[in-house]
């Protein structure tokens, strides 16, 4: 890829202001610039080659407040977001996208000054961090409520990425977790925990305001999840059979949101399940794919108290 200088790259971005800013067209941009029509063309398609435009369609997020409605009603929850699917949409990833959005904004709407914000990591968060437009900024503590993934895993969606960027968004606090999720020796984890940077993290995520999370299911086609590098796809499976129907902060859950009986759920580093149960606002951010099972378990065990996802798993979740 050729390299562009710095006062190329400037005529580059103020060729763009004049064409998509101003709305002038390219024959007049290249007659006050006394360029040919064809290098004003070329300069545009570097403009977008390189990032110096980004396009960002503004559509409307339709929401289903009867689904939302009965949500609340038959799980007891605090609140819940519906994304409608207005077109029929079978694309996990806009999916994703689209109640990222509406979680996004739900987020700006709901957090205030002083508030202890806890993450996880994923797909749908990755997009709900992303979309978050601040209305002002807020000092907040936003805190990373489990430890880290391996190099298997996307950076993009990584924990301590996420955590960074909502912080500066909002020009709070990050607080990060030095610590890997997963630690199978007892004697390793313990000493770990016992380091004063891990035990004043641990402290903030404690007094958390709000955790929000993704909602994983256990299916073994898909690698790059939080547990990539971890599991071997032999343990996977064998969670699978002894009854494990997702994960929620890295902990395995069984069909009635109880924290699967398995040593693994005991080796995690971050926020405890039975803390997870205190804090004051859960916030799950699912769907995309079906992942009716492992967010219907999360809802039994009382894990959540508001659900953000679209209306297809709305509509399988009141029908079970």
């Amino acid at each position: 890829m050729k390299q562009y200088g710095d006062e190329e790259l400037s005529v580059i971005a103020e060729i763009a202001r004049m064409y998509y800013v101003e709305g002038m067209s390219q024959i007049d941009i290249a007659n006050m610039l006394f360029f040919s029509k064809a290098k004003v063309s070329r300069a545009l398609r570097i403009a977008r080659e390189e990032n110096i435009v980004e396009f960002h369609i503004n559509y409307p997020l339709k929401r289903s407040m009867k689904l939302e409605t009965e949500l609340k009603r038959k799980f007891g929850l605090q609140d819940a977001r519906v994304v409608v699917d207005l077109y029929g949409n079978e694309s996990t990833d806009i999916s994703i996208k689209r109640i990222g959005e509406m979680a996004a904004g739900y987020l700006d709407e709901t957090l205030k000054d002083g508030d202890i914000v806890g993450l996880s990591w994923g797909k749908t968060m990755y997009q709900t961090i992303k979309n978050i437009t601040p209305s002002e900024p807020k000092k907040i503590q936003v805190v990373q409520v489990v430890g880290n993934s391996t190099d298997n895993y996307n950076l993009d969606i990584d924990v301590t990425s996420l955590v960074q960027k909502m912080a500066k968004i909002y020009q709070g606090t990050a607080h990060f977790l030095y610590a890997p999720m997963y630690i199978n020796s007892d004697i390793v984890r313990k000493e770990l925990l016992k380091e004063s940077v891990i035990r004043r993290v641990i402290e903030i995520i404690r007094r958390s305001d709000y955790v929000v999370t993704g909602i994983a299911d256990v299916s073994t086609e898909r690698k790059k999840n939080t547990w990539a590098g971890y599991l071997t796809e032999e343990k996977m499976q064998d969670l699978v059979k002894n009854g494990a129907v997702g994960y929620l902060c890295g902990y395995f859950l069984d069909k009635n949101g109880k924290k699967l009986s398995d040593p693994i759920n005991d080796k995690i580093i971050g926020i405890s399940f039975e803390e997870l149960k205190k804090v004051p606002h859960v916030i799950a951010v699912a769907g995309g794919i079906d992942k009716t099972q492992a967010i219907l378990a999360a809802l039994k065990g009382k894990l959540i108290n508001c659900l953000i996802t679209d209306s297809r798993i709305a509509e399988k979740l009141l029908d079970m």
